[in-house]
């Protein structure tokens, strides 16, 4: 504070859940469950929450906070516009095999997985007192407009091996995401002004949905 300027901070907690069991018995799971926190007032190389491409270069700290309250909230710690709290992965698999009760189904694999994340804060963002620009001045603490829903994902991966020979065979492969085709919103527009004194009539509404239904098709050779 010497210079007039905070210092700038960025701390992330997090404790991992991990449940685990590898192929055997014709499946296998992978799993987590990630508790985390990410609170400060600078987000590191790159400003993700107005979209700041300047790797290494923050407009944050461009000028100290003055005696007007130009900066609003600016070098207030709250969370930041990734903090997301809960993570969860879920993926399973499991092959039939000559011996099992899907004989027809030999070879087939089967992998149906989940993925949850909870939502990220929302902030109000004015445009910057001397640049003009949208999205620079968090008012009302960061975080201050609640958060982004929740979100969960379903998902599959199907392959089946088609054997050439004894020593070749040709796998046909299909991963599906987000098989119900939700149509949650990713991320809402957080600029209160869209330059300075002008009001954004976008404020709060979607400016990004999570990737709808997809498909990824494939074959592979093995020889």
């Amino acid at each position: 504070m010497a210079d007039g300027f905070p210092d700038p901070v960025h701390i992330y907690k997090a404790f991992e859940i991990e449940v685990n069991k590898r192929f055997s018995n014709n499946w296998q799971l992978l799993s987590n469950w990630r508790i985390a926190s990410l609170r400060g007032n600078y987000e590191g190389h790159f400003r993700n929450d107005n979209g700041q491409t300047d790797p290494g270069i923050s407009s944050l700290f461009d000028f100290t906070a003055g005696d007007f309250n130009l900066l609003g909230d600016q070098f207030a710690v709250g969370p930041l516009n990734t903090d997301r709290r809960h993570v969860v992965n879920f993926f399973t698999s499991y092959q039939f095999s000559k011996n099992g009760w899907g004989k027809s189904l030999s070879g087939l694999t089967i992998g149906p997985a989940v993925h949850f994340e909870t939502g990220v804060p929302l902030s109000k963002f004015l445009a910057h007192p001397v640049y003009a620009n949208a999205g620079e001045v968090p008012v009302g603490g960061r975080g201050s407009q609640g958060r982004t829903a929740s979100n969960a994902r379903f998902d599959l991966h199907v392959d089946y091996p088609y054997h050439i020979n004894e020593r070749m065979k040709l796998s046909f492969i299909a991963d599906m995401f987000n098989i119900f085709n939700t149509q949650t919103i990713r991320l809402s527009n957080q600029n209160f002004e869209s330059t300075l004194g002008q009001l954004n009539p976008d404020f709060l509404k979607p400016s990004a949905y999570y990737l709808p239904f997809n498909l990824r098709l494939g074959m592979r050779f093995e020889f």
